[in-house]
């Protein structure tokens, strides 16, 4: 007897109705040209401590505990404990590589000093200048830090994000590298994260040691002039806090971490 198909516990009439295509890859390029370079840094900054600091900080506080309880429970709570943490494990991973993505038009760290770095080679071209010919420079250092194939810890962060976190792959179950196969190392995951901090961190240090990057920086946070003849000025991320920051969600995510744990063991 053939058994039913599979089928969705939704109705069929909940299903949206949808109209045309995603937009396709020169669209998406020229919208997100058109964000700015000031907007994609402080959005890197943003996914930083949110996706990356505060997401790993909460796993690395919970797994533990979450796995400890586990042990003593049975059935379909142990199963759901157990894929708590696995999930909490490859949020980590994902959201630590998303800092160093090179695929795609991502908030990455990468991507962002790639486009404050094209912005200075267009300042150049138009009038080579020895300061923003040095901003350049420097900023290639910072991109060198944050280069997956020769830091150990970044290159551990986009394999086991690539072997396991975010794609069905099989590789990890034939590949031993940096025992990625069987577990999380969380010493490695956490020594990517604190490079790419630092690595934001260097780069807001450079800015003030550049008119250009001055100018670009305050391009995102533009004065808007009031009616009364005020000046308003966004309160947003200021990209010289970005350790400052990563430490305050860093504590966020641990005590976040431990309220949830206490409330369901």
């Amino acid at each position: 007897m053939k058994l039913s198909d599979f089928a969705s516990e939704f109705d069929p009439a909940e299903l949206p109705t949808i109209v045309g295509d995603p937009m396709i890859n020169e669209p998406l390029k020229a919208g997100v040209e058109a964000l700015g370079t000031a907007h994609r840094v402080e959005r890197s900054l943003l996914n930083l401590l949110t996706d990356a600091v505060y997401t790993y900080y909460f796993a690395k506080q919970a797994c533990p505990a979450l796995e400890a309880l586990a042990e003593t429970q049975e059935g379909h709570l142990r199963r759901g404990s157990e894929t708590v943490t696995q999930s909490l494990l490859r949020s980590a991973v994902i959201g630590v590589a998303t800092t160093i993505d090179l695929t795609g038009r991502t908030a990455s760290i990468p991507h962002a000093l790639d486009a404050l770095g094209e912005d200075l080679k267009r300042k150049i071209a138009q009038n080579p200048d020895d300061e923003a010919e040095a901003a350049l420079s420097l900023l290639d250092h910072i991109r060198s830090t944050t280069n997956a194939d020769t830091v150990l810890s970044l290159k551990y962060v986009r394999h086991l994000r690539n072997k396991w976190a975010s794609h069905a792959s099989l590789d990890r179950s034939v590949d031993p590298w940096a025992g990625a196969d069987t577990h999380v190392n969380l010493p490695l995951l956490e020594d990517a994260l604190a490079r790419m901090v630092n690595a934001f961190q260097d780069l807001a240090i450079l800015v003030p040691m550049s008119t250009d990057l001055k100018d670009i920086e305050q391009q995102g946070n533009p004065r808007q002039i009031q009616a009364d003849g005020t000046v308003q000025i966004e309160m947003k991320l200021g990209w010289v806090g970005a350790n400052a920051l990563s430490q305050a969600m860093r504590e966020q995510a641990k005590k976040a971490a431990l309220a949830f744990v206490e409330k369901v063991s």
